[in-house]
């Protein structure tokens, strides 16, 4: 089940934190992604079964745009469509919102990821060299589409 986090207490912090640790190589404290949330300067939506955080999406509301900060499913349950899910979710958000464009930055490497993005309408933008100190990041869009009745 995906829910938005309303108000982040410190385990759910505590949780999101853990699943960046086993994905990325670096995560933000658990304080801080705690501090963003409840200031609603970002959005988290996480999916849960039995009471765990098994995967999570986190976005960041700039002015026109919403940057997608991570989306991230615990290594053990991944090939579950988590991720897909989440990002489902989200696009239906960012379809009723306020918001034109979203963007996001991903590994030049990360096929998967990728793959996923494209899947929901993101199109190649530009490269950031060195973003991730060790590899290139490409920079993906996906702007509202507008019908005109």
């Amino acid at each position: 089940m995906i829910n938005e986090v309303i108000y982040c207490d410190e385990e759910t912090a505590m949780n999101l934190a853990e699943i960046e640790k086993l994905i990325f190589n670096t995560a933000w404290d658990h304080k801080v992604i705690k501090e963003k949330i409840n200031n609603k300067r970002f959005k988290y939506w996480v999916y849960k079964e039995e009471e765990k955080i098994k995967g999570y999406l986190g976005i960041q509301f700039l002015e026109e745009e919403v940057e997608i900060l991570g989306i991230g499913v615990n290594p053990e349950f991944r090939r579950k469509k988590i991720a897909s899910d989440l990002m489902e979710h989200f696009i239906k958000y960012f379809e009723t919102s306020k918001y034109k464009k979203i963007i996001l930055e991903v590994r030049e490497s990360n096929k998967i990821a990728k793959d996923l993005y494209s899947k929901f309408g993101f199109e190649y933008n530009s490269k950031r060299k060195k973003y991730y100190v060790d590899e290139d990041a490409d920079v993906l869009v996906r702007e509202k589409i507008y019908v005109w009745k």
